[in-house]
């Protein structure tokens, strides 16, 4: 998987590449000829979130990392957002039209976020894809 990350933040920009492509070969993404781009950001989204992920099949991902985090933090959020990477890119998880679809089963948005199977698994795994990041 080819990735590109942008953030203003030299500091910021050098942890985000010298953890990614652990976290790339951890989540079996290696050989994915979709492309990431990873974005550290202000306010490209809800302030609510540390991070979102974006996916078109066609082309790959785009992952907006919401600052001011610290470097921990945002490594772990990337471990988290990583996770969805994988579900979108395997199928797993589908969003069409504003739904979300889970293993072929429909999720409305009345089921609350961390009830989500996609929620459940990234957040089971992105403290330990994170530490294994940066061992």
């Amino acid at each position: 998987m080819q990735y590109l990350v942008h953030a203003r933040n030299k500091r910021t920009k050098q942890f985000i590449e010298g953890i990614l492509p652990s976290m790339i070969k951890q989540l079996g993404l290696t050989k994915s000829r979709k492309a990431l781009f990873v974005k550290v950001s202000r306010s490209d989204v809800d302030e609510d979130t540390d991070g979102q992920t974006t996916y078109i099949r066609q082309v790959g991902g785009l992952i907006v990392i919401i600052k001011p985090q610290s470097l921990e933090r945002m490594g772990i959020t990337l471990a988290h957002e990583m996770v969805h990477v994988k579900q979108l890119a395997r199928g797993i998880l589908k969003t069409e039209k504003g739904v979300n679809y889970w293993n072929g089963k429909c999720y409305n948005k009345r089921t609350k976020y961390l009830n989500c199977p996609w929620e459940v698994e990234a957040f089971s795994k992105q403290e330990l894809i994170f530490r294994r990041a940066i061992a």
